[in-house]
């Protein structure tokens, strides 16, 4: 509250002097002054409230001191754009700005809840993994909105860029997660250890190893003991209704156990009958769940603020109050609203656990968790449903400010002057990377024949953002016969993999071939232009891991289409796909081998496509096999996919060589993954064994 106090006080000044570093005019003009400064000034407050923070003292001390000192120098950042007279924030900036508050506001959750005294250590330590990957993950989020925030387009001094480069740096390097503490780590194996122990399914805990843990813990005398117990009793109530609550309460009653055993072991002598009592009556864990779910919901602490809001009621990704929970594959709980927005973004993973979620995910709605939600919200006059005329109000209103600043930058691209022309692409490409609504807006706006010219333009940076804008535009299924049928940009597009100003440029161009070769016709079309394929296969040659990626999945694409598969042979793409399989292990092969893989089993399918494999200067097969033994299990099906097609598009010639030769390690190499593998592996195994077996038989 003083924070917000003195910053409503503080008066604006101006300390930039000179010119603005970027072109006014292409500017939003619906992003006033005020909510620029409001935006800013709620990241300042923020971020000081972070800085006025107690560090925790128990856990993750390192992770939580490198995250607020990252936030610390945020601030100056944050300061500076509050100290400008006039100041307008570009849409680009105003997402990259939203996206650091939201991460803002999760460390000071978890901060706040590391320091709190009413936690339980044991609870707070055997949970560590999970804070840690939170913060880890928090750590990212900031790292992806400063890489996304546009520096030139801002107000900022020489001294603030430089500090936010080094930010940038800091956040995409490993050392966050290495300065987790390893005192921490054994520790918390060792309290595990001790719980199994306690079990009963291995000797009881050594009462010195028991004492030098819990002395860790700061739990060296009973009245510490027993004050553990009645918090890990708490922190059972507040489980309860949690997605993990039958996990949770179980380990909960084992931590329990240990410290009862821990009470009898090395604090006996201080107890007296009264005390005993007392211990007793704190040992009591209540077991029936609807006994949980009512001490949960009729607690005796009065929450009256929205920071209270229990955490399993609270949106993972929105830290709100969820309306309406549906549960995603994973099992975890979102809001609906915030997953959507997720999903439509682009993801196709699960926020939290990161595991893959079906290309269609369905939004199981969780009812029982809405009906906690409500009985909460009664009870402390929190209300549950927003009136609807002023959500859909509000959501038109952004829906139309959206409409109109696209409309904005793309008249700005039409008529501008190039430098004009350069940042608007900027804007549009990190637009277009937010949300399917922005994708339909920029296409019904008319961008594409103005990116498409853009594409052979002599600017290099104009050249990258335009094409980035094409491929952020064609995730949207729509929009690519929109880019398809735009005059010149098939050649455009192939252009710049050829001469593109920038490696960046040349890979993000083969990514929209990838993606526009998705539809079947297209896949047709693409192929029939001279320079697609060869200019392809020369940036699986040259590009970087991602590059390489891209355009060997853009070549699997166009290799789907069977009359493409002569070209890509001819092309030369077989021998330098087969390099990237057998170098896997080194840099020039490095994370490529599943993409290569998919390619080579499509064109194996085709005699041109046999020879090249065969006649290669490394033999293929045994590469093959030795993927099906040791592969990850991607590279086991696909290896196995090449030598199918192999044997198919081979007739029983090839697969007579086959066993001539390696019979020996093959089949047992199939058999193998055949009786241990996952179910599509397994199924690819048998059907290549039964192909084999039958010209055994012969």
């Amino acid at each position: 509250m003083e924070t917000q106090q003195r910053l409503s006080r503080r008066p604006l000044l101006n300390r930039l002097g000179g010119e603005l570093q970027f072109p006014m005019q292409i500017l939003s003009p619906h992003l006033t002054n005020q909510s620029s400064t409001s935006l800013v000034r709620s990241l300042l407050i923020a971020a000081k409230e972070i800085e006025s923070l107690e560090k925790p003292k128990q856990w993750h001390p390192h992770q939580a001191a490198c995250l607020t000192r990252r936030i610390k120098l945020l601030s100056l950042l944050f300061d500076e754009l509050y100290d400008k007279e006039e100041l307008i924030v570009p849409p680009s900036a105003t997402v990259s700005l939203r996206e650091l508050l939201i991460a803002i506001q999760k460390s000071k959750v978890i901060l706040q809840e590391s320091c709190r005294n009413k936690r339980s250590r044991t609870w707070q330590l055997v949970e560590g993994d999970l804070i840690s990957r939170r913060l880890e993950e928090i750590n990212r989020d900031m790292g992806k909105a400063l890489e996304m925030l546009p520096l030139g387009l801002l107000p900022l001094s020489e001294e603030v860029r430089e500090h936010v480069v080094l930010l940038r740096k800091q956040t995409a390097n490993t050392d966050f997660v290495a300065s987790q503490d390893e005192g921490e780590t054994r520790l918390r194996c060792e309290v595990m250890e001790m719980l199994e122990a306690n079990e009963g399914a291995t000797p009881e805990p050594e009462p010195e190893r028991l004492r030098a843990a819990f002395a860790k813990l700061s739990l060296d005398s009973l009245s510490k003991c027993r004050a553990e117990i009645r918090k890990l009793q708490n922190e059972a109530s507040l489980q309860v209704a949690t997605e993990s609550g039958v996990s949770a309460l179980g380990k909960i009653q084992r931590l329990i156990g240990l410290l009862v055993y821990a009470k009898s072991a090395l604090f006996e002598a201080e107890e007296d009958e009264d005390d005993e009592e007392e211990g007793d009556k704190c040992e009591l864990v209540p077991c029936s769940p609807s006994f949980r779910v009512a001490a949960a919901l009729n607690s005796s602490r009065s929450i009256r603020s929205y920071s209270a809001i229990p955490d399993e009621m609270k949106c993972p990704i929105s830290l709100d109050l969820m309306r309406d929970p549906v549960i995603v594959a994973s099992g975890h709980t979102y809001d609906r609203a915030s997953i959507s927005e997720w999903l439509d973004s682009g993801h196709s993973t699960c926020p939290l656990s990161g595991q893959k979620l079906p290309r269609h995910p369905v939004l199981i709605p969780n009812y029982a968790l809405r009906s906690l939600i409500g009985q909460w919200c009664d009870r402390h006059n929190v209300p549950f449903h927003f009136s609807r005329d002023g959500n859909e109000a509000m959501v038109a209103q952004a829906a139309e400010t959206a409409k109109t600043t696209v409309a904005y930058l793309v008249g700005k691209l039409a008529t501008g002057s190039p430098e004009v022309q350069r940042q608007a692409a900027h804007e549009l490409r990190l637009l277009a990377k937010c949300g399917t609504d922005n994708r339909k807006r920029i296409a019904e706006a008319g961008a594409i024949p103005l990116l498409v010219h853009l594409l052979s333009s002599s600017d290099a940076e104009a050249q990258e953002n335009a094409v980035t804008a094409l491929l952020n535009v064609s995730i949207y299924d729509n929009n690519k016969a929109l880019i398809m049928a735009a005059p010149g940009a098939v050649e455009g597009i192939v252009g710049v993999i050829e001469r593109g100003g920038t490696m960046e440029s040349r890979e993000n161009a083969a990514a929209t071939i990838f993606s526009l070769a998705v539809v079947e016709d297209y896949k047709i079309s693409i192929g029939g232009r001279s320079a697609a394929i060869p200019a392809l296969v020369r940036l699986l040659c040259e590009g970087s891991t991602r590059g390489k990626k891209d355009a060997a999945t853009a070549l699997y694409n166009l290799s789907v289409y069977k009359g493409n598969r002569p070209v890509v042979v001819r092309a030369g793409a077989v021998p330098v796909l087969l390099d990237l399989v057998v170098n896997r292990d080194k840099d020039s092969g490095a994370g490529v081998t599943n993409e290569a893989l998919a390619a080579l089993s499509v064109l194996a399918g085709c005699w041109d496509g046999l020879e090249a494999i065969e006649s290669n200067s490394v033999p293929a097969v045994p590469v093959m096999i030795d993927l099906v033994r040791e592969g990850n299990e991607k590279g086991k099906e696909n290896a196995m996919g090449v030598l199918a097609a192999m044997c198919k598009s081979g007739g029983e010639d090839m697969v007579r060589r086959l066993l001539a030769q390696y019979s020996e390690s093959i089949i047992p190499a199939l058999q193998t993954v055949a009786s241990t593998g996952s179910p599509h592996p397994k199924r690819k195994a048998t059907s290549l064994l039964n192909l084999l077996h039958v010209q055994l038989k012969s």
